[in-house]
């Protein structure tokens, strides 16, 4: 991969913002596969899909750089459920003691 200069005039017509290194496609692929997996797993993903390697810490930072919209309920929720295969569990600072204690 080399290095492209664009002038303003060009990355307007492109979509693209100054000092971007990631197109908006790839962007999207990103975000896409950060959603699906681990930063870590979507690092390799995005190298195997694309041949560009966009590192985990990268992932992360286009993730939390979102301004996702959230959805509106169309009614009030009563109850939740969660399986726990993507939810990360906090222990509490309580816990944490006890367990260095042992």
């Amino acid at each position: 991969m080399g290095e492209l200069t664009l002038k303003a005039k060009q990355l307007q017509k492109l979509g693209l913002k100054p000092r971007t290194r990631l197109s908006p496609l790839l962007q999207k692929c990103c975000l896409r596969l950060s959603a699906n997996e681990s930063y870590q797993k979507a690092e390799i993903e995005v190298e195997a899909l694309t041949g560009v390697k966009v590192g985990h810490s990268t992932q992360q930072k286009l993730v939390l750089s979102q301004d996702f919209q959230l959805p509106l309920a169309k009614q009030a929720v009563s109850e939740v459920s969660v399986d726990g295969g993507k939810v990360r569990q906090e222990r509490s600072t309580e816990s944490r003691l006890s367990l260095a204690r042992l």
